[in-house]
């Protein structure tokens, strides 16, 4: 599954320059935690989407507000997105039986390795006394900055298209004095003029008598499934992501990132009166826009954040985006039955008319939601109305059971309106479009064997009622994958990932004098087999393969491409210094065989490379910690790609075939 939003860094034809996220020093550990392995091991067998350094952020603050294990509610737990609804389910009944106080308990309710993995996010009761006496009142801060530098220079940094900014500036401040914090986020990228390009300021405070959650500033907001509204929705596919369905963020919570779109600007708070709980919020928000000139109206926003050219800089902050609105739930609790429902009420407004409305300006959105542990069974469900473009629904729904211990199933089903339209849904869909246009049921299916062996996988069909503009009819596809995961013992782990997918696209098949356009049939094969094993010394060894195949049915004929990647990965490290390389190879024919790949840049940090053409490329990275409250960090990456003697193209071409870049940064605590 893929949302429209996402953060990759191309190894081919142009490059979106990854982000490092410096961590809290107990995050900055050398080598990698279970924690961190966990998080890589969500990349390999899901897919990461969406404004992921946001989810890095949100863990972040969870190692350092634990989630109290006998008293958290659903919310709470499902914040984790390791956990699933059998998994919340049988912790919420194990604790009412006796108090959860330790590891070795845990594991044997939801299994050693999600156990493992949610570990630095959770505490016992005795620790929340004690952590509360301490942490009243204590003010703390951090400091990160960060610069990023390519070598050679790209071609319209050296031509005058772009500003002479060589590098990518980021700089993130955040304060915290007892329930409330202070956020303050600056980024500028390669290219573009202004050192002040992106700014944000956030404000939060939490637990303050009914006041659940405030936010003045910039602040983000998950109502239901995300039909009206989700702007923290992290995984698509994967069955053993119980998240990849759900959408498990905060319902608010202030924005601390330096991605420049999925945020309102403004205030907004949560009152907790129980069993009800009321979130308000109003927002107004310059955004990036494409305006028609001819007909003056918004064709698009442009969530890419770049600001380098003229045009660019012409979106920058177009329009307004006005918004308010409120979310109401209930809590209700009744024999075996225990949920929420609710619902939300959404306007919003641009002041220029959109195609998208059908030429209006503004829209109202309204939904409902729901979600219940009855037994065994957990139930979830949002429905949703749009005004514009045309009075339009969209709706989901789903169950999770747990028939025995270590035997989870879920199935999902999803009918989308054609006509639906909310800029600020990401519900679970193959291709997103803003919560529209799309029906399809999933169904997964996982089971934990034994400690060391699980086994898992879905198949999800979908259906876009209308493939494109050029082709205004229905497309069915689906997506199948197995996965299977094995602890042997001795610290060495495997996984093995298997997908099939079957996707058609509109392609123009005549010319353009003669058009045909026809609905371009795509099926995808791919195999992945990795490998990790820890040694003495705090050594660490990870070998990856993949296979891929793509094949596409022309009228004309078939084509078929295929790719392979492997790489091996080693980091020794110390109680200050730790050090880690990767060296990669990689032959892949075609853009739609390109294999993208985990890159664990530093512990704890995300980002994700797309490997196209043929070559080799390393990864060097280095952590040192003089003191307790400064870590520095470099990184050098560099590629030698035999198929090509320029990288990217147009203002982004970089005259070599062998691109590189340094990035380095200091993160200072007090």
């Amino acid at each position: 599954m893929r949302n429209h939003r996402s953060s990759i860094r191309r190894h081919a034809v142009k490059t979106a320059m990854a982000f490092v996220i410096f961590m809290t020093a107990d995050s900055f550990s050398p080598s990698l935690s279970p924690a961190a392995e966990s998080i890589e091991e969500l990349a390999g067998r899901g897919e990461l989407l969406g404004n992921v350094e946001k989810l890095i952020l949100d863990l972040e603050e969870l190692k350092k507000h634990r989630i109290f294990l006998n008293t958290a509610g659903a919310d709470e737990f499902r914040q984790l997105p390791w956990l699933g609804s059998a998994d919340i389910q049988a912790l919420l009944r194990e604790r009412k039986k006796a108090a959860i106080t330790s590891l070795g308990r845990l594991a044997s309710i939801i299994g050693k390795g999600k156990a493992e993995a949610v570990a630095p996010y959770i505490a016992f009761d005795a620790v929340r006394r004690s952590r509360k006496k301490r942490t009243d009142g204590d003010f703390s801060g951090t400091f990160t900055s960060r610069v990023f530098r390519e070598i050679p220079l790209r071609r319209g940094v050296i031509d005058g298209k772009y500003a002479a900014a060589a590098e990518k500036l980021s700089n993130r401040l955040k304060l915290s004095f007892s329930r409330y914090t202070l956020t303050v986020v600056q980024e500028r990228d390669i290219g573009e003029p202004e050192l002040f390009d992106f700014t944000s300021m956030s404000l939060g405070a939490s637990g303050i008598g009914i006041l659940g959650t405030a936010a003045v500033g910039n602040y983000e907001v998950n109502l239901g499934e995300g039909l009206v509204i989700g702007q923290g929705r992290y995984y698509a596919g994967g069955a053993d992501v119980p998240s990849s369905v759900r959408l498990s963020s905060k319902r608010l919570s202030p924005y601390s990132s330096s991605s420049e779109y999925g945020f309102f600007q403004g205030a907004a708070a949560t009152f907790v009166l129980a069993p009800c709980e009321l979130t308000v919020f109003s927002s107004a928000n310059r955004v990036d826009a494409v305006i028609n000139r001819k007909t003056g109206m918004i064709t698009s926003f442009d969530d890419s954040g770049y600001h380098r050219t003229a045009t660019e800089r012409e979106r920058k902050d177009r329009v307004t985006e006005r918004v308010y609105g409120a979310n109401l739930r209930y809590a209700f609790k009744s024999g075996i039955a225990e949920g929420k429902i609710g619902g939300s009420w959404v306007r919003y407004d641009y002041g220029v008319p959109m195609t998208m409305l059908g030429g209006s300006s503004s829209s109202t959105l309204a939904g409902i939601e729901g979600e219940a542990l009855i037994g065994g069974i957990g139930l979830f469900g949002e429905a949703a109305w749009a005004e514009r473009p045309a009075d339009s629904f969209s709706w989901t729904a789903g169950a999770e059971y747990e028939p025995v211990r270590g035997v989870n199933l879920l199935l999902a089903v999803r009918s989308y309106g054609s006509n639906y339209y909310s800029p600020f849904a990401s519900a679970f869909a193959e291709r997103g479009e803003h919560g529209g246009n799309e029906q399809g049921i999933h169904a997964g299916a996982g089971f934990r064997l034994s400690d060391r062996l699980s086994v898992s996988g879905y198949y999800d069909r979908f259906r876009f009622p209308l493939l494109d503009d050029h082709c205004p009819f229905a497309s069915d596809g689906h997506d199948a994958r197995i996965y299977l995961a094995w602890k042997p013992g001795g610290g060495l782990s495997c996984d093995l990932q298997l997908q099939h997918k079957y996707k058609e696209e509109e392609k123009n098949q005549g010319t353009s004098k003669e058009p045909l356009w026809t609905a371009l049939p795509k099926i995808t094969m791919r195999g992945r087999l990795s490998c990790e094993i820890g040694l003495p010394g705090n050594v660490r060894l990870r070998t990856l393969g993949e296979l891929k195949r793509s094949e596409r049915k022309y009228l004309a004929g078939d084509e078929a491409f295929g790719g392979w990647l492997l790489y091996q990965q080693a980091g020794v490290g110390g109680k200050r210094f730790s050090l880690k390389g990767r060296f990669t190879m990689f032959d892949v024919r075609d853009y739609d065989a390109a294999i993208y790949v985990y890159e664990d840049d530093l512990p704890q940090s995300f980002s994700i490379g797309m490997y196209n053409g043929r070559g080799r490329s390393m990864i060097l990275l280095a952590s040192w910690e003089p003191s307790k409250q400064l870590r520095l960090v470099g990184r050098v990456e560099k590629v030698w790609y035999a198929d090509r003697e320029v990288y990217g193209d147009g203002s982004d071409t970089r005259e070599t075939a062998s691109p590189a870049s340094i990035h380095i940064g200091a993160y200072v605590k007090f």
